[in-house]
């Protein structure tokens, strides 16, 4: 998430100044769950040639940019520095993530559906199947896999000591664009499903940190010369790579004029959420929030909800319950499992940032000394 939920860092979200991304997070959950839970009942589907807008793939590319803009900043170069973010970034995703995978398994078994092999649930534990030629046990953990490419990605660029550098990680997104642009072209010569989103959502993620500043008002002139160039780049490569990548079906109702409708909307719209409209109500937070337990959990509460229904067929009835199960289940997920787990990363990191120092002056007992 992903990342899909990256957490705001303490210090900006006690003076609330970016709360509204945790809006913006709750609202591209909710467009993921319409996508797959609504959509289908409405025949949305029914006219994939002239349905230009994927809102569920514009969700995704928001948790992308909103990833940019929180996840390199969460690194602190420094002794202990990449540790603490791994601690930090596993406890925060696998934990939810396993359970998602368990509830899916569970309701797979409990609808008589095929369930997947055990060698396809060993690799998906570890959130880079994708990386073992494997499929993803949910269909949506694909974006999971780009957010840890990602966190390496941050880690190399730190190690390096250009994770800060502006001028440099605009170069590298627009070297992941042309990537793509070069995927999407051998994609079209040899009719082989490459990853094409890998490059694009690395480049748009890189692009959303160089947009953080912005956010913040502190955009110097390289960044903003830097995202002014790359979002020409975008206007510039983004059509023919959807053409080249999506202008044939590959049987999955993949249309390029949808790719490029949906990404240029998509971008534009988060544009104008983080600069000019900034939405903050409390509904909208509460879902943020939750929006990393709404989005791994609702595919299976599709299947409970057919399942107590009797009928896995499209409906609108079907939709509301499992919307309703989905909002409860990404509830009781956040109360008892992602937040005591994101509290025990802060607990495991705050004792590595801060050792109890040594104080000369207070003498210990021997005795007590060795209780502790």
């Amino acid at each position: 998430m992903t990342v899909i939920d990256a957490p705001i860092p303490a210090q900006e979200k006690s003076v609330n100044r970016l709360a509204y991304l945790d809006s913006l997070r709750g609202i591209a959950a909710v467009l993921v769950v319409i996508t797959h839970l609504w959509l289908p009942s409405l025949g949305a589907w029914s006219l994939p040639d002239h349905f230009l807008l994927d809102i569920g793939k514009m969700g995704v590319i928001w948790f992308f940019l909103l990833s940019g803009v929180v996840i390199p900043f969460s690194l602190h170069p420094g002794p202990g520095g990449a540790r603490r973010f791994i601690v930090s970034r596993g406890l925060r995703l696998y934990p939810t993530y396993w359970l998602s995978m368990a509830v899916f398994v569970a309701m797979l078994a409990l609808t008589g559906a095929e369930l997947p092999s055990g060698r396809a649930i060993m690799a998906n534990l570890t959130m880079l199947q994708s990386a073992f030629g494997y499929d993803d046990v949910v269909g949506l953990y694909w974006t999971l896999f780009i957010e840890w490419v990602f966190y390496a990605l941050c880690l190399g660029l730190m190690l390096m000591s250009r994770l800060h550098d502006t001028a440099f990680r605009a170069l590298c997104a627009l070297g992941l664009l042309l990537v793509a642009l070069a995927m999407g072209m051998a994609r079209m010569l040899l009719h082989r499903k490459l990853p094409v989103a890998l490059p694009l959502g690395l480049s748009l993620m890189l692009f959303g940190s160089i947009w953080r500043d912005w956010i913040l008002g502190q955009a110097t002139a390289t960044t903003k010369r830097c995202a002014v160039a790359l979002l020409g780049a975008y206007c510039v490569l983004l059509p023919p790579t959807f053409y080249a990548a999506y202008g044939f079906d590959t049987g999955l109702g993949e249309y390029w004029l949808r790719y490029l409708f949906t990404y240029a909307l998509a971008i534009g719209s988060f544009l104008v959420l983080t600069q000019r409209v900034r939405l903050q109500q409390p509904l909208l937070l509460w879902l943020g929030t939750r929006s990393y337990s709404l989005y791994l959990l609702h595919p299976s509460m599709a299947l409970l909800a057919g399942y107590w229904l009797g009928s896995a067929k499209p409906s609108l009835l079907l939709a509301l319950v499992a919307t309703g199960l989905a909002f409860l289940a990404a509830h009781v997920s956040y109360h008892y499992v992602e937040w005591p787990f994101m509290q025990l990363g802060k607990r495991l990191n705050g004792k590595a940032r801060a050792p109890m120092p040594f104080i000369p002056e207070l003498q210990v007992p021997q005795e007590t000394s060795n209780r502790s």
